[in-house]
């Protein structure tokens, strides 16, 4: 092969394999700062109001974006055993936001809650009912 088809063809190579690391580079950079921007609930603090037979779940979990990284499931167990399961498709604007839920509790009972992101992490709360 002469001279110059092999340069030619070098410069074709170089190209590709240019235009490939380019993309390549520029796919990893807009994939990767949503994982990095992920977090688990910061704060669960739990309310439980006796007389409304009811449970107040005050979540933090500051987004950006919350249609796309917000709290998916709140899960509520009492004794042990899963009681209500609710899920969510966004959050809030607000970093810190409260759900309402009915739960029927007697003085002792152990509720405890997780929150879990859509993307990354889960917190969990325990509360022990008063008398």
């Amino acid at each position: 092969m002469p001279r110059n088809e092999r340069i030619q063809t070098n410069r074709r190579d170089f190209l590709k394999i240019s235009v490939r690391g380019i993309f390549l580079t520029t796919v990893l950079q807009l994939g990767l700062p949503f994982p990095a921007a992920a977090n688990a609930p910061k704060e669960i603090l739990l309310t439980y109001d006796a007389a409304a037979k009811t449970l107040t779940v005050q979540i933090t979990h500051s987004s950006s974006s919350p249609t796309f990284h917000y709290i998916e499931k709140v899960e509520i167990k009492k004794g042990g055993k899963t009681i209500s399961t609710t899920d969510y498709k966004s959050q809030p604007d607000q970093a810190t936001f409260s759900y309402v839920y009915p739960i029927e509790a007697a003085p002792g009972d152990v509720l405890e809650v997780k929150a879990s992101c859509s993307i990354l992490g889960s917190r969990t709360e325990k509360l022990t009912v008063n008398q």
